[in-house]
């Protein structure tokens, strides 16, 4: 089991913990690429997420294709509001995005520290 350092988003996390938000997408960068089931996802001295699954998938829409957009942004009403959503964080890369794809995390737990 590894461990990963990710920056925190709190709304994010609540959703996490709450069960609402079941998969975390993160960019598919050299730094994620060795990511698997049992790693950990840290968000410094916030918490943490255990990791049950991980998928890879060319783009964001991809993902929500097959995931599901309420399991990515749950309070969003439509897939173009979820992406605008993730698309707007200010860590997102949409170049990597293109060039590297982006990676789908199932949240098998998240926990504050």
């Amino acid at each position: 089991m590894a461990t990963f350092d990710a920056p925190f988003h709190e709304q994010a996390f609540i959703e996490m913990e709450e069960g609402k938000k079941t998969v975390y997408v993160i960019l598919a960068t050299e730094e994620y690429d060795c990511m698997s089931a049992g790693d950990r996802l840290e968000f410094g001295s916030h918490g943490s997420i255990h990791v049950g699954m991980v998928r890879r998938y060319p783009d964001l829409e991809s993902l929500m294709e097959a995931e599901g957009f309420h399991n990515l942004v749950p309070q969003a009403e439509t897939a173009e509001a979820a992406l605008g959503v993730i698309r707007s964080i200010e860590e997102w890369d949409a170049e990597a995005e293109k060039g590297q794809g982006v990676l789908a995390l199932r949240v098998r737990e998240a926990r504050r520290k």
